[in-house]
């Protein structure tokens, strides 16, 4: 899914922040691994808004029941 996240097309990269919110509702833990963050923080900053908004749906879902990860993502949002 990483991998996927830097693909040129716009609908390749919203699917793939789709389908990272789906592996992250079984594991939210996922989100604190380093290559993780990296890949989120790159599609904040997409030219996209459609990939920005899947991005921070992910992280809005998430950090909240995890307040860990707020931290970790604090600096991003």
């Amino acid at each position: 899914i990483l991998r996927v996240l830097g693909e040129n097309a716009i609908a390749v990269r919203t699917k793939a922040m789709k389908c990272l919110s789906e592996v992250v509702a079984v594991d939210p833990s996922i989100l604190a691994r380093l290559d993780m963050q990296r890949g989120v923080h790159g599609r904040l900053m997409d030219n996209s808004t459609s990939v920005r908004e899947a991005a921070v749906e992910l992280l809005g879902r998430f950090v909240l029941c995890r307040p860990q990860l707020a931290e970790q993502y604090y600096d991003m949002l």
